[in-house]
Formats: C-alpha cells, sequence, structure tokens
C-alpha cells in the first residue's frame, strides 16, 4: 500500500483522498474530547454556527481554491490565505442576514423557488427543466436535492433582502455627468525630461568603493552551495528487458477506439447577426430580417467571404467568417446540428443560437476515419515501451529508497541499487554549475537538493524522465567575497547611484529656476539654458500612462492639479529612474454629446457600485450591533 501511494503521488484521486484525510485530522484529530464545546464554531446573538455547517465551509472554500490553484494549493498557501477565518465570517454573515430577514418578515415560497430551479441552463435538456439531470448535476457535486434547495431559498432570500435594502438607492443626472467628465477628461503636458544616464562625468571613486565594501559586507557574500552523491535510475538503462508483443498491442488498440479515430468534420464560414439571448420579441425579429436579407445576397451568389466582412458582427468577419473544421461538440448545438445537415456547398438559412442569427456556409465535410490497426501498431508499441521502462526506471529507484527507510546508510543504498553513485562539484541553488553532467534539469536538481538537510537521503526524485536519489555530503556556507573580485560591480552600483542623485538635484535646480509663477515659456528657457529641450505629449485621461512614458499614471495624475494659474508642478517627478518637470499643454473636458451618449450606462455603472458600498456597510453596521462569540480554538 506504502508503496502504491508513493508510486501515485501524482495521481489526482489519491490526492483528493489525501486532502479528505488531512481535512479529517484537521477538524477530527482530536474533537472527540470536550465535543460539545467544539460543536460550536461561532453563536450570532442565540443563534448558533454549528461544527458541521463550518466544515462544509471550509472544505467549499477548499475545492475552490483546488480548481483555482491546482497542485499549487498547499498547507502554508492556505494558511496565508486564513481561509478558516473566511469560512467562519461567512457563516457569521450568513448568520446576520438570517436574523434581519426574520426581523423583517422575508420569506421565500415554493412557488419562488421552484421558477428559480426551472431557469437553471445546467438543469435544461433542449431549453427544459430535466429532473433527471438536476438530480445527476447535484450528485456530481456531492449535494442532495434538499441541501441544495434549502442553500438556493437561502440565496433567494438573501437577494430579496438586498433589494430591499438597497432600494431607492440612485444616481441622478448630474452626479453621472460630474462623474463621466471628471473620468473622461484628457490632458497633455509640455515636460523636460533628465536623464541620469547622460552625466558621463558622474562616477565613483575608489575611496568611495572601497568605503561601501568596507561597511557593507553582508552585502558582498558568497552563494551557499551544495556539494551531493546521487543515483540515477534512467528508462534508458532498462532497453534490453523490454518487448512488446503483438498481443499487448493489439489490446491497447481494442480497449481505447477514442484514440484512434478522428470524428466526423465540417468545413464552414459564418455570418453573424448579433441578438442578446434574453432579447425581446421584436429585437429578435429585427436581427432576423437583417440576417434573411444577407441571406438573399448570399444564395444569389454574392461571394460569400465579402457578406461576411461587411455584415458579420462575429469575431471571424475580419477572416471573411471562416471558422475551420469542426467536431460536432465544437460548435453550440443548434450551430452544430445544421451545419451537419447539410451538404457541401449548402447555405443554411437564418440558424439560432444564444449569440444571435447565423447564416452558414458548408464548403467541406469529413466523415469519420478509423486509423487502422497496421498504421497504429508502431506508434502503440513506442508508447507502450516507454511506459514500460518508465515502471522499470520508478520501481528500480523504489527499490533504492526502501533501504533508505530500513535505515540503511547512502554506501548501503548504493550497494542495493548496484549502480555507480555520482559526485557533483560544488553548486549554487541555481545549478548552472551541473550543465553537462547529463542532469536532465539541474535547476530542479539543485531545487530539491537545496530543500535537503546535511547528510540527509532525499526520496526518489523524478526529473525529467530519469529518477534521482541524492545524498547530501557538503552544505558550503556564504563567505566574504575578495574586494577585488566584486570591485567593479561596486562601482557600476554605486555610480548608478550618484549619477541618480545628480540628475534629480539638477532637475530641482532647473525647476527652482523656473521662477514661483512658472509657465509654458519658462520652461523653454530653463531648458535652453540647460541643454535639454522641452518635449509635448498627446493626450491623456488621468487614470492612464502618459504616451511615450511607461508607468506614468502618477505623472498623469500630478498633471491634472494643473490649471491656467498653476501651469508648472511645483515639484520634480520620478519615473522609472528619470526625473521630469511638467507644465500644462492643454486640457479637454467631454462633449456634452459624449456625455449624454453614455449617460444611461455610467447612471447604471454607479448606481451599483454606490448600492454595493451601501449594502457592505449596512451589514458591517448589523454585525457591530450583534453579539458574536468565535470559539477561536477551532480556527486557531
Amino acid at each position: 500500500m506504502l508503496r502504491y501511494l508513493r508510486e501515485n503521488t501524482g495521481n489526482w484521486i489519491i490526492k483528493f483522498f489525501l486532502g479528505i484525510i488531512v481535512i479529517v485530522f484537521v477538524f477530527l484529530g482530536v474533537g472527540s474530547m470536550n465535543a460539545g464545546k467544539h460543536n460550536k464554531v461561532a453563536t450570532v446573538n442565540d443563534q448558533v454556527i454549528t461544527f458541521s455547517e463550518y466544515r462544509d465551509a471550509y472544505q467549499g472554500m477548499i475545492q475552490r481554491l483546488q480548481q483555482q490553484f491546482g497542485t499549487s494549493l498547499d498547507d502554508d498557501l492556505i494558511k496565508s490565505l486564513n481561509i478558516k477565518q473566511h469560512a467562519v465570517n461567512s457563516l457569521i454573515d450568513q448568520k446576520v442576514l438570517e436574523i434581519e430577514s426574520q426581523k423583517l418578515k422575508i420569506v421565500v415560497s415554493d412557488g419562488e423557488l421552484k421558477q428559480d430551479l426551472l431557469s437553471v441552463k445546467e438543469f435544461q435538456k433542449d431549453g427544459v427543466f430535466n429532473i433527471d439531470l438536476y438530480r445527476r448535476v447535484l450528485g456530481q457535486n456531492s449535494m442532495t436535492p434538499e441541501t441544495f434547495e434549502a442553500s438556493q431559498r437561502n440565496t433567494i432570500r438573501n437577494a430579496k433582502l438586498q433589494r430591499m435594502v438597497i432600494n431607492g438607492i440612485t444616481v441622478g443626472n448630474q452626479e453621472a455627468q460630474a462623474w463621466y467628465s471628471f473620468n473622461n477628461a484628457k490632458a497633455s503636458i509640455n515636460y523636460i525630461m533628465i536623464d541620469p544616464g547622460t552625466f558621463s562625468d558622474v562616477f565613483a571613486d575608489e575611496a568611495q568603493i572601497r568605503s561601501q565594501y568596507d561597511n557593507h559586507h553582508d552585502l558582498y557574500m558568497s552563494e551557499p552551495k551544495r556539494k551531493v552523491a546521487f543515483l540515477v535510475f534512467a528508462p534508458g538503462d532498462f532497453e534490453s528487458q523490454v518487448k512488446i508483443d503483438e498481443t499487448s498491442i493489439r489490446d491497447f488498440y481494442n480497449q481505447n477506439p477514442a484514440r484512434f479515430t478522428t470524428p466526423e468534420q465540417v468545413e464552414a464560414s459564418h455570418i453573424l447577426i448579433k441578438v442578446d439571448e434574453t432579447a425581446d420579441e421584436q429585437a429578435v425579429a429585427q436581427a432576423k430580417e437583417e440576417a434573411l436579407s444577407v441571406y438573399e445576397k448570399a444564395v444569389k451568389g454574392v461571394d460569400f467571404s465579402e457578406l461576411a466582412k461587411a455584415y458579420s458582427q462575429g469575431p471571424s468577419a475580419a477572416s471573411g467568417g471562416y471558422l475551420g473544421r469542426f467536431g460536432r461538440t465544437s460548435m453550440v448545438k443548434p450551430f452544430s446540428d445544421a451545419a451537419f445537415a447539410m451538404k457541401a456547398g449548402d447555405i443554411s438559412q437564418p440558424v439560432r443560437t444564444r449569440f444571435g442569427w447565423h447564416i452558414i456556409k458548408v464548403t467541406d465535410r469529413t466523415p469519420e476515419a478509423i486509423t487502422p490497426f497496421e498504421t497504429a501498431k508502431a506508434g502503440i508499441q513506442k508508447e507502450l515501451a516507454a511506459s514500460r521502462l518508465q515502471d522499470l526506471a520508478y520501481n528500480k529507484a523504489e527499490d533504492a529508497y526502501d533501504a533508505v527507510l530500513d535505515g540503511d546508510s547512502f554506501e548501503q543504498v548504493v550497494l542495493v541499487a548496484a549502480k555507480q553513485p555520482v559526485n557533483t562539484p560544488a553548486f549554487t541553488a541555481m545549478g548552472t554549475e551541473l550543465k553537462g553532467m547529463g542532469i536532465s534539469d539541474p535547476g530542479e536538481f539543485a531545487a530539491a537538493a537545496f530543500s535537503l538537510a546535511d547528510n540527509e537521503i532525499s526520496e526518489v526524485k523524478k526529473i525529467g524522465n530519469n529518477y534521482y536519489l541524492m545524498h547530501v555530503l557538503e552544505k558550503i556556507d556564504p563567505e566574504l567575497l575578495a574586494y577585488e573580485d566584486v570591485k567593479n560591480e561596486i562601482a557600476v552600483t554605486l555610480t548608478a547611484g550618484l549619477k541618480k542623485q545628480a540628475a534629480k538635484k539638477a532637475a530641482e535646480s532647473m525647476l527652482q529656476n523656473a521662477g514661483k509663477d512658472g509657465d509654458a515659456a519658462s520652461l523653454e528657457k530653463i531648458a535652453g539654458d540647460n541643454h535639454f529641450k522641452v518635449q509635448a505629449s498627446k493626450m491623456f485621461t488621468r487614470t492612464e500612462d502618459i504616451p511615450g512614458i511607461a508607468g506614468s499614471v502618477a505623472l498623469a495624475q500630478a498633471a491634472f492639479t494643473l490649471d491656467e494659474k498653476n501651469p508648472v508642478y511645483k515639484q520634480v517627478l520620478e519615473v522609472s529612474g528619470k526625473f521630469y518637470i511638467i507644465g500644462l499643454k492643454e486640457k479637454q473636458v467631454p462633449e456634452a454629446t459624449a456625455i449624454a451618449d453614455n449617460l444611461d450606462t455610467v447612471k447604471r455603472q454607479l448606481e451599483t457600485r454606490k448600492q454595493q458600498a451601501y449594502y457592505s456597510q449596512w451589514l458591517a453596521a448589523r454585525k457591530e450591533k450583534a453579539e458574536i462569540w468565535i470559539n477561536t480554538d477551532i480556527i486557531n
């Protein structure tokens, strides 16, 4: 069993069960003691949050994180994300909402719940709610109809409560207009850029370099290193032991028919006239009329590709609507059904999908094809041989590691493996010194070696296609590098710093000379006096980089503080190691027509923001008034 677990540590099923075991020990390890105390995770007023509710919330969060982070999710990441506290907080929020709903007598009727379930697309087959699909989807997510429907009641109830809380929070025209004007105003600047790199007469001298070295020994230490002895178990070592017979090849071919079947495919182009899935009948009919008009042109011989470029509203319009070859499951069902019912050269009448109306032209069809056994035979043989070679190499490495588990020394492990160990030179954590030694991935090898303690023997490590056992021979601590070895590096770093100081000082002096009421003319004068030039930018908004100056959002925001009375910014600004003196060139406010055209959209966006902010504040206020107790023994 232990070998099986070791062999399959990369298998997601094993990871899942190990995860379950971890969760069981986290929650139940000593939980049988003081069970009554530990059954309460928290209370809100007199409402109890049970251990069972907490466990379900925690596991739900872990599952979502596993989907997001995959194998990167480990104990350290879980701790850093503070999942236990988040799980408790979410349950407290739910309990507060439940208490408020009871006060306000908000209920969810069976009819409301039914209507909600009937509208869920995941439970629909051909657009109609399907009870068997409903149960199957819930089963796949480890839920019963009872638990899911209880959860949905809470969701609907909370939505009703939220609507009640935010009702009446609106945004007026004036507020929306001001917001749009603020965010879409544009400006341009005149600026002087002072680049430290141009100060060629500034450099660090010998005394400064020596002082930096003497006073900062910690900056000039060598990297830590390791020396390792290792055994490598390569699949190629076992080639003489593997022979794949005809029966094995035939069995594999017969047991994996999908591997050797190319599904039927269609090559097609389309023209899309968009209409929203939830659009009213009038909008749907209007879009269909437009699609029919294009269809009539197509069947009368107008070039389909040109029609797509002119009329299609889909992403393939620029390429003449061409979609390439695709199988039945590659497109939404109504589209696939139509395309696979057509012959090469056919043009369909408009077909409705959730994206809109499609006119489809099929240019070719490829029937289902099965790769003959004789054609597939060589590839199968190679694949099976590679798999068996990999297994042999791994099993040999595991046999050697079993000796480690029995307490044998590395020398004894070498005898068990009957292999010659390889000693590395001293290498750093990057592993660059290991190149040329035949190690599959020197960087990964070095990282594994640096994770080991002195004199420790590693577990079996798969690096590339090979398996390794490593034994740390020596850990070499950092030591002070000789002055002559780092002198040039220090000189470069110090010189760069001195040039930057000189550039900043020059910029500040120039800005001071611009005078108290500096303007564009004074920028031109101080630039000329100091052999710089004034540059002009293109227009920009306050939330984007100034064109031609990467990473300059802060510079743009400073520009928007300028006006006719204060045309030059009073401070030198640094962007990406360069220094800027800026003056206002021009400001533009959005035109009234642009504000009017975007007013409705802006109002909706602002209303959503205000409502969300108000709802969050309302919930926080209710939590402050509630008597909340948390069992810190559980979450800590």
